[in-house]
């Protein structure tokens, strides 16, 4: 009798370890199924958005009057759609700037509409830049090609291009979290402005609330309504002031050329891609990465074709100056001369900065200065910077600034 009644709690103890077991490995109820799931609409892009009064106006406003509709009909692509919320955010922070600077505020109909009657030679540039950045801005959030979220889950994800100007865009796969599991609910897109920047840190991100929505066109992937239109961009593009037009016509407007206190330094020594040549070649993406010191600065000059003008120039700064902010330019002065270009030179300071910080890539600065006399030569000269052993700029221009009525 005792024996049985051992072998009896020994299969009771057994059958309580396999029960256990088997609800210890069984999901938790209100798992979410991660399965891709693509919803489908008989409508094209455009129409969809139409579909939706009330979510999506703004950016049908902004379509309209880019004459962007035919990509949204008729082309394949991938629209990242940001909603009336993103706008209202964007126009806010821009309103905020504008109020503490003691200008009105204006709004999106405002920007969109460029160049109005009325306005004075001095506001029509502003005016048809505005337009333009909204342009870029948009086309932004328009990927060439077809993706759904899997074509998102390689690897580190993947760039893709928009659908006007090519400009790298990253989408990565990634999942919500869903009753208490972390990454267990449905998936999702980070959606990435990649500032043309290799360093994922500069990037600026945001994420979708719904994926894969197919119309006859295109995908469709629909963005939070906390994402501020243009990412970080917004206010900045839209309280530039454009420079005034460039007087560098390289490589036929005259003769440029980099020199050093110390006659031994060589221009790209640090790398051959990064040469003088690149702060000329109008193209922010590219620099100039070159020794410095403060007993070894750098002189850049330029030579006109014939005496210039100038009252105005600009310094933009490169891919790199959020991480290596000790390479950007700190002080410096401008000077020109009449004197022949060979021999000595006296040399006139037109204009000297000091203390000055570029707060982000690609950061172009504009500094007027007052000149009337047409020079044989210009020179800007670096006096100081962060306190790297070396100096970075993307762009250098000359400019006049016309004096307008």
């Amino acid at each position: 009798m005792k024996k049985s009644t051992f072998f009896g709690k020994c299969l009771l103890v057994l059958a309580f370890a396999a029960l256990t077991f088997q609800i210890g490995c069984k999901r938790e109820e209100g798992f979410y199924d991660t399965s891709d799931i693509v919803n489908q609409t008989n409508l094209d892009t455009y129409e969809y958005l139409k579909s939706k009064p009330g979510v999506y106006d703004s950016l049908l406003f902004l379509i309209d009057k880019l004459n962007m509709q035919s990509i949204l009909k008729q082309e394949q692509v991938t629209l990242f759609a940001p909603s009336n919320s993103s706008f209202q955010i964007a126009i806010k922070n821009l309103n905020d700037v504008r109020k503490a600077q003691g200008k009105t505020a204006i709004y999106l109909n405002d920007i969109a509409e460029g160049v109005k009657p009325g306005m004075t030679n001095k506001e029509r540039p502003k005016a048809i830049a505005d337009s333009s950045h909204l342009d870029t801005m948009v086309s932004r959030y328009i990927i060439k090609k077809l993706f759904v979220a899997n074509d998102f889950a390689v690897g580190d994800g993947q760039t893709v291009y928009s659908v006007r100007g090519d400009y790298p865009m990253h989408g990565v796969r990634a999942f919500a979290d869903a009753q208490g599991w972390q990454n267990g609910g449905s998936a999702i897109i980070e959606f990435a402005n990649t500032k043309r920047s290799i360093f994922v840190p500069n990037w600026s991100k945001t994420t979708t609330t719904s994926v894969n929505i197919k119309t006859k066109n295109g995908i469709v992937h629909l963005l939070r309504p906390d994402h501020v239109f243009g990412f970080d961009e917004f206010v900045n593009r839209l309280t530039l002031i454009p420079p005034p037009p460039n007087l560098f016509t390289y490589p036929t407007g005259g003769i440029w050329f980099i020199k050093w206190d110390d006659v031994n330094t060589v221009d790209g020594s640090i790398s051959p891609g990064e040469k003088f040549i690149k702060v000329l070649d109008n193209n922010f993406q590219t620099k100039m990465l070159n020794n410095f010191s403060s007993t070894n600065k750098i002189y850049m000059n330029w030579i006109p074709s014939e005496p210039k003008v100038a009252n105005s120039y600009t310094i933009t700064s490169a891919n790199d100056s959020k991480t290596y902010l000790d390479r950007d330019p700190k002080a410096w002065r401008l000077e020109a001369t009449n004197d022949p270009v060979t021999g000595t030179q006296n040399w006139v300071q037109l204009d000297i900065r000091q203390d000055q910080k570029f707060t982000t890539n690609y950061q172009q600065k504009i500094f007027d200065f007052v000149n009337t006399v047409p020079y044989k030569q210009y020179r800007l000269v670096f006096l100081q910077n962060n306190g790297g052993n070396t100096i970075q700029i993307s762009e250098w221009t000359m400019n006049l600034r016309e004096i307008f009525n």
